[in-house]
């Protein structure tokens, strides 16, 4: 209880608002490539380029993005990224209702989503100094950790050894992936 108390309630409402900004993120990764597959029908080369944007977009925009919020007040920079990928990622099934969801429509979400991740992320942790004393910093940065640890590993789906000719993840042969049960009496989806 002394721990808790030391880093403040400050504190307490960055880590909720960075947990509920991991989780997002987590969701966002594991969600754009599903819809590609299995709304759009999208190729395997597509979902590959979609899932590479992300990552080239996390590269060029870092450095940049980084020494611009430096010079910024770090909580609207957080609030904005936050309600920005929200925004974003709801276009989704709006897009979807109304028949206009494409793979360009993804890929944008996808480039935007990382740029907002990076944007909350740089802010965070700098806004992090302002609020903790240096002596309990390593405490505070190892709940953060934690929480993006969990939030990646609860995120997308990784094969597991154990999934591997059970029908229940993975691949089949290099043809085709098995997506397991969405419900009990709903049949298994997969995707040629």
């Amino acid at each position: 209880m002394a721990r808790r108390s030391t880093l403040g309630q400050d504190f307490r409402r960055l880590w909720g608002a960075y947990a509920v900004s991991a989780a997002g993120s987590a969701v966002g990764m594991g969600a754009l490539p599903l819809i590609a597959l299995l709304v759009l029908h999208s190729s395997a080369f597509q979902v590959s380029v979609l899932a590479a944007l992300s990552a080239v977009a996390s590269a060029v925009i870092a450095l940049p993005l980084g020494v611009r919020i430096e010079h910024q007040y770090k909580r609207p920079v957080m609030i904005t990224a936050d309600l920005a990928r929200c925004v974003m990622l709801a276009s989704i099934p709006v897009a979807m209702a109304f028949g206009r969801l494409t793979f360009i429509h993804l890929c944008v979400v996808g480039v935007l989503q990382t740029a907002t991740s990076v944007a909350f992320d740089a802010a965070s942790g700098a806004h992090l100094k302002a609020l903790v004393l240096p002596e309990h910093r390593l405490r505070a940065n190892s709940l953060f950790e934690t929480t993006n640890w969990i939030s990646v590993s609860a995120g997308p789906a990784r094969r597991r050894a154990s999934d591997r000719g059970s029908g229940r993840g993975g691949h089949d042969g290099g043809r085709r992936i098995v997506l397991p049960r969405i419900g009990p009496g709903n049949p298994s989806h997969s995707a040629a």
